[in-house]
C-alpha cells in the first residue's frame, strides 16, 4: 500500500507544476498558492468530519507547529508559483531533487539515523541524473537568488519532514495536514490581497486555470499531502522524501504531453534517476515509530 501512495503522490506532484503554470496564466502567483491551499484544507475537512479521527495535537506541540506552517507549507506556496510564473514548470519541478540529500543530512543530527550504504549511494546517484535535468535550465542563465529561493524550498521540505518524524508521530497524519493547511491558507489569503492579479493571456485561459486550482487543492495539495504526511509516518522521511526524485520525472512527462520538447539529456536523466529511486526505496526499513504516554488534546 505505501508504493501505491508513493507512486500516486509522484504522479500528482510531477503535473502539479503545470498546473501552477496554468493556474498563474489568471491568478497572481500568491492567489494560486492560497486557493489550492484552501482547497486543500477543505478537502481533509470533510474527510476528517466522515472519519472523526483523534485530534492529537498538544499544547507543547505549538512551535513545531509554527515551524510546520511557516517552512513547509506557507513559505513553498508563496515561492514556487512565483518562480514557476517566472522560469516555467519543468526547471522549476526539478529543484525539488535536492530534498531527499537534504533529509537524509538532516535525519544524522535530529533523528540520530545513519543512512544505509545503498540508500546514500541511491540519493547521490539520483542527483546525479538531476543534474543532467537541471543542466538545462542553468543555461537559461536564472538569476543565482532565485535558484536559492527553490533550493530553499527544498531544504524547508526535509527539515520539515525530518522534524515531524521526530516531534509529532503521535499526530495522526490527516489531522497533522489539516490544521497545518488550514493555518497557512488564511496566511495565504491575506498575503494574496496584497498581490496584483495578472492580465489574463486570453479569456480561453480562464477556466483551464480554474480547473487547474481545483486540480491543485482537492489532488495536488490535500489528499497527496495527507498521503505524504502517512508515509512520513509509516516509513521514515527519507522514505516518503524520494518522491522529490521522481517529481521531476513526472514533471518532463506531464510537460512532454502538454506539447513541450524533450532532450535527449532528459530521457539519459530519468534512466539514471529510476534504478536509483528502486534502489533506496524497495526492500527499506520501516523506522520504528516513537511512542509516548503524554495524553493528547482532543484525543
Amino acid at each position: 500500500m505505501h508504493y501505491v501512495l508513493f507512486l500516486l503522490i509522484c504522479v500528482i506532484w510531477g503535473g502539479s507544476f503545470l498546473m501552477m503554470k496554468k493556474a498563474a496564466l489568471v491568478f497572481s502567483p500568491i492567489s494560486v498558492g492560497a486557493w489550492r491551499v484552501a482547497g486543500g484544507a477543505a478537502v481533509l475537512l470533510i474527510l476528517w468530519l466522515i472519519r472523526r479521527q483523534p485530534v492529537g495535537w498538544r499544547q507543547r506541540d505549538i512551535w513545531s507547529l509554527a515551524f510546520i506552517v511557516a517552512a513547509g507549507y506557507t513559505w513553498p506556496y508563496c515561492v514556487q508559483p512565483w518562480l514557476i510564473a517566472q522560469h516555467g514548470s519543468a526547471f522549476i519541478g526539478m529543484t525539488v531533487s535536492l530534498t531527499p540529500l537534504f533529509t537524509m543530512l538532516a535525519s544524522v543530527p535530529l533523528l540520530r539515523i545513519v543512512p544505509h550504504p545503498r540508500q546514500a549511494i541511491g540519493v547521490l546517484g539520483a542527483l546525479i541524473g538531476m543534474g543532467l535535468l537541471m543542466g538545462e535550465g542553468f543555461s537559461r542563465q536564472i538569476p543565482a537568488t532565485h535558484l536559492l529561493l527553490a533550493t530553499s524550498v527544498s531544504l524547508g521540505y526535509a527539515l520539515v519532514n525530518v522534524w515531524v518524524r521526530r516531534r509529532l508521530t503521535h499526530v495522526p497524519p490527516l489531522m497533522m495536514s489539516l490544521l497545518s493547511l488550514a493555518i497557512a491558507s488564511v496566511i495565504l489569503q491575506g498575503l494574496s490581497f496584497w498581490w496584483p492579479m495578472p492580465t489574463p493571456a486570453s479569456p480561453e485561459a480562464f477556466w483551464p486555470a480554474v480547473i487547474s486550482l481545483l486540480v491543485l487543492g482537492v489532488f495536488g495539495t490535500g489528499l497527496a499531502m495527507f498521503w505524504f504526511n502517512k508515509l512520513i509516518h509509516d516509513r521514515g522521511p527519507l522514505f516518503a522524501g524520494m518522491v522529490t526524485n521522481l517529481v521531476p520525472a513526472g514533471a518532463v512527462i506531464w510537460g512532454w504531453l502538454d506539447g513541450e520538447q524533450v532532450t535527449g539529456r532528459q530521457i539519459a536523466a530519468l534512466a539514471i534517476i529510476l534504478p536509483m529511486v528502486a534502489l533506496v526505496q524497495f526492500g527499506a526499513p520501516r523506522l520504528p515509530i516513537e511512542s509516548s504516554n503524554e495524553p493528547a488534546v482532543g484525543s
